[in-house]
């Protein structure tokens, strides 16, 4: 019989944290789930953690070699067989009853997908510092119920992060998949792919998914992250029809700027916080308005860059 959810978890060097999010995934308060764990050429205990379970409803599937998370998902997505897919990263988890209150505010709004707000859970803790809604809140708005989410709306308010349930039978009937070339800001894409197919999107403005920052994941190095979401955002733009979505490649080129000027930003910081004293002033002085942005570090490490500082030509700097 087909079950009501196949969790599709793509799993890589995850050894340390996949056992958490099967028994997230198989102790929902809905029962009737299936999880699909595609293993993508770990060199770890990953396939033996997913392996040794126990539990029936885990099915484990290994790519040859490395192929992504876009390309897993893939994989899982064929092989999954219940009505709605639910997409968990393999070193998150959720609340007992996400999927019950997800499924129920996609039956009752008549929806193609589905998702909520993420508990941010610093490394090293299971204990969440705040909400991604509530970080951004002064962006977004207050969430005081459920929205739906247009097109356009998800690439001017950046709804990419989420990690949504998608009903099935669109994803078939569309043809929609994750775009596997595709290693940093897939879930962006795939979700705005679906938006462009007539998808409805509902958000619930509930956090039940512990979504964890960790030192070693790809998001920890944003200036790789950034630079793959930026060609991913071209592809976009010379893909969409401009002439049926004039305001959509409109809202994607504001948010390819946004993008750049969060790359030229991490480019400074990822060697500041490294400690790479060098590049970080070769870096302010091509770009003075690092200067001023990063002032208090910079000055009280060297003296001659406080100096300079008091220099008010350099505050109109930008980055190039």
């Amino acid at each position: 019989m087909r079950p009501r959810v196949s969790v599709v978890i793509p799993a890589f060097n995850v050894e340390r944290y996949l056992g958490a999010a099967l028994d997230s995934a198989l102790g929902q308060t809905v029962e009737d789930v299936e999880v699909v764990v595609v293993d993508d050429g770990s060199t770890d205990g990953t396939v033996a953690v997913a392996r040794g379970h126990g539990d029936a409803r885990v099915r484990v599937f290994e790519n040859a070699r490395n192929q992504g998370p876009s390309w897993s998902r893939n994989v899982a997505i064929e092989q999954a067989r219940g009505e709605w897919i639910a997409i968990l990263d393999a070193d998150d988890w959720w609340k007992e009853d996400r999927l019950e209150r997800l499924l129920a505010l996609a039956e009752e709004r008549r929806a193609d997908i589905v998702c909520d707000d993420l508990l941010l859970v610093p490394e090293g803790t299971h204990e969440p510092e705040s909400t991604l809604f509530t970080v951004h809140a002064a962006r977004l708005g207050r969430m005081d119920g459920p929205f739906e989410v247009s097109a356009l709306k998800m690439v001017m308010d950046d709804y990419g992060i989420l990690k949504p349930l998608f009903r099935r039978e669109f994803l078939v009937t569309r043809g929609v998949r994750y775009n596997p070339a595709s290693r940093a800001g897939e879930d962006f894409e795939m979700l705005l792919r679906c938006l462009l197919a007539s998808g409805r999107m509902v958000v619930s403005h509930e956090a039940m998914y512990f979504y964890r920052a960790r030192r070693d994941s790809l998001i920890a190095s944003p200036v790789y992250c950034l630079s793959r979401i930026l060609e991913m955002t071209d592809a976009l733009i010379r893909e969409v029809d401009a002439k049926t979505h004039a305001e959509i490649v409109e809202a994607l080129e504001g948010y390819r700027r946004r993008k750049r000027d969060e790359l030229g930003d991490a480019s400074f910081r990822e060697p500041l916080h490294a400690g790479r004293w060098g590049e970080c002033l070769s870096l302010a002085v091509r770009n003075p308005a690092m200067l001023v942005r990063y002032a208090a570090v910079l000055g009280e490490r060297f003296l001659p860059v406080g100096l300079v500082l008091a220099m008010p030509e350099l505050g109109s700097g930008v980055w190039r």
